[in-house]
């Protein structure tokens, strides 16, 4: 009988193979790059160009202009010394495109005055439309006035309590009410205003033993102290950035700073 042959040993240079085969996942199959996510829908991309080619060169520029600034639109003056475009050719080129549906006119609630022009599939900014509180350009009372409720009925509960500590107690008893910490700090400012509310920094003791100490917080009521300049609302009001002479908020028609005017010191 012939003497059986020994299986090879791998060489020092090369590797013995597996018997069993890899499991290969699903993701390295493809050795592709992953696809791009999509964009948001609040950043939609440039029109695609079998739009933009159809349309007149001017008012191709007008559009490609307006489209960078995004979701601040463009001020019709700040187009024109852009692109070195007189008032009346201006006008006509924004009034075709709006009438195509690519452009569209938008209110600023800081400077009614002000023609603002932006993409028509864009969303305007907070800070153009004046954000939760407003709808359409005015001021949506009865949203304020809810909202206003819900921070007393938390301050009433509490005592003394951190914008934080009434944006929490607001969610757990209405957790489908939405809204962001910013805003009910907004709420507790415009409410110390009124002197509904009065804002102060914890001592950390009594009233404010839930509130650590040095903290700034809010408590029902109280006329601020240090005298009349201290009382002025401007130096306290979170839409002071906003505040303009030809805005819809204004020195002429803010009811906090006519009020402040009227008091007796």
């Amino acid at each position: 009988m012939p003497p059986r042959k020994r299986p090879l040993e791998p060489s020092s240079g090369m590797p013995a193979q597996p018997d069993a085969k890899p499991v290969i996942s699903p993701a390295s199959k493809s050795t592709s790059a992953p696809a791009p996510a999509p964009a948001p829908a609040s950043a939609p991309e440039i029109l695609p160009a079998s739009i933009l080619n159809n349309l007149p060169g001017p008012e191709r520029e007008v559009y490609k202009r307006i489209y960078e600034a995004g979701n601040k639109g463009m001020w019709s003056q700040d187009i024109r010394y852009a692109m070195k475009l007189a008032a009346p050719t201006l006008t006509k080129l924004t009034r075709a495109l709006v009438q195509r549906g690519i452009l569209k006119e938008v209110t600023d609630v800081r400077h009614r005055g002000k023609k603002v022009f932006m993409d028509a599939r864009i969303e305007p900014s907070p800070e153009i439309t004046g954000g939760t509180w407003y709808h359409n350009g005015q001021l949506d009372t009865d949203a304020v006035a809810a909202v206003r409720r819900r921070c007393l009925d938390q301050i009433d509960r509490l005592g003394a309590a951190t914008p934080d500590m009434v944006h929490k107690g607001v969610e757990r008893e209405d957790p489908r009410a939405g809204y962001a910490i910013d805003q009910i700090r907004d709420i507790l400012q415009t409410m110390a205003l009124d002197r509904v509310l009065e804002e102060c920094r914890s001592t950390g003791e009594g009233e404010f033993s839930a509130v650590r100490a040095g903290r700034v917080c809010y408590r029902r009521g109280g006329a601020p102290q240090g005298g009349m300049i201290e009382g002025i609302p401007c130096g306290v009001c979170p839409r002071i950035d906003e505040c303009s002479p030809d805005g819809v908020i204004s020195p002429t028609t803010c009811v906090y700073y006519k009020k402040w005017l009227q008091m007796d010191f």
